[in-house]
């Protein structure tokens, strides 16, 4: 995650943690009786998030965004200089790059490890 995070001013503190430990009440567990005073209640703004599943394959990644966050490009494209060689794709960890004029990278499934970057030897891939 990449965001702005900044403390709720001082006069709304008390509201916003009463609310917490109402909607999760498994922290009383974690701060019982008055320590749950020692906390400063947060706010997330303009997030980015990126969520992996490594647990797959191929793996799944997807960027979504909280608060008016904005989503930055990452990862490797294959541009129109492709020559279709195939080369990429035989070098591509997770198997996520799939043939046509140009070949396209399945960016839900691309580890940016940029394997098929350093092996295209017309060098028809950038990198965002």
């Amino acid at each position: 995650m990449s965001a702005k995070a900044y403390a709720v001013p001082e006069e709304e503190q008390a509201k916003w943690r009463d609310i917490i430990f109402e909607e999760q009440p498994y922290l009383a567990n974690v701060y019982p009786g008055d320590t749950r005073s020692i906390g400063i209640i947060f706010c997330i703004d303009r997030a980015e998030v990126e969520y992996f599943n490594l647990g797959v394959n191929p793996i799944f990644r997807d960027t979504y965004t909280l608060g008016g966050g904005t989503i930055t490009k990452k990862g490797y494209n294959i541009t129109e200089k492709c020559i279709g060689c195939g080369k990429c794709r035989t070098k591509c960890p997770q198997r996520c790059i799939e043939e046509g004029k140009p070949y396209r990278i399945l960016q839900n499934h691309c580890l940016h490890c940029g394997n098929c970057y350093e092996n295209c030897p017309v060098k028809a891939i950038v990198r965002e």
